[in-house]
C-alpha cells in the first residue's frame, strides 16, 4: 500500500490531534482537576478518581453536573481519537478531499465536548476555587489545551483543503 504525504497544514493538524489526544487522555485518567492543600494534607480530585494524602479511590460523586462532565470528557476523548484515525488515513489515500469534512466535523465536535466539559465543571466549582486553598489542577488545564488544539486542528484542516484547490 503506497503512502502519500499530505500538505503541511494537514500534517500539523494531525500532530495537533495527536497531542490533543494525549492531553485529553491524561485529563480523563488523572486526578488533578481540583487540587487542595492545607495543614500538611493534600487532596486531588479527578473525574473518575480522587486522592487524599496519596491514597486514591474511585469517585462516588453522582451529582448530575459531575456525571455530565464525565460523559463529555469521554465523548471528547473518543472524538479526538477518531480525528487522529482520520488524520492518519491522509497518509494512505491519494485523494484526501473526502477526509476533510469528517476531520473538521470530528475536530469541531471534540472542541464542543471539551468546552461543555470544562465549562460545566468550572461553573459548578467556582465557589470552591474562591477559597485560596483550592485551585484547578493540571488535568483541568490539559483538557482546556486539548480543546484549543482541536480548534487549531479544524482551522488547519480547512486551510489544507483550501490550499489544495
Amino acid at each position: 500500500m503506497p503512502m502519500y504525504i499530505p500538505r503541511i497544514p494537514v500534517r500539523v493538524a494531525i500532530a495537533c490531534s495527536g497531542v490533543a489526544l494525549v492531553f485529553q487522555l491524561v485529563a480523563v485518567a488523572g486526578t488533578g482537576w481540583l487540587m487542595w492543600e492545607a495543614s500538611g494534607h493534600t487532596e486531588e480530585d479527578g473525574l473518575f478518581r480522587a486522592c487524599f494524602d496519596g491514597t486514591c479511590l474511585s469517585t462516588t460523586n453522582n451529582v448530575d453536573w459531575f456525571v455530565a462532565c464525565q460523559a463529555f470528557s469521554i465523548l471528547a476523548l473518543l472524538t479526538i481519537f477518531f480525528n487522529v484515525v482520520v488524520g492518519v488515513l491522509h497518509f494512505f489515500r491519494e485523494d484526501t478531499s473526502r477526509l476533510t469534512l469528517p476531520a473538521v466535523a470530528l475536530g469541531a465536535a471534540a472542541a464542543v465536548c471539551v468546552a461543555v466539559e470544562v465549562g460545566v465543571y468550572a461553573d459548578n466549582t467556582k465557589n470552591i476555587i474562591s477559597d485560596s486553598a483550592n485551585s484547578y489542577g493540571y488535568c483541568f488545564f490539559l483538557s482546556v489545551d486539548a480543546g484549543v488544539l482541536s480548534v487549531v486542528t479544524v482551522i488547519l484542516q480547512v486551510v489544507g483543503r483550501v490550499k489544495s484547490r
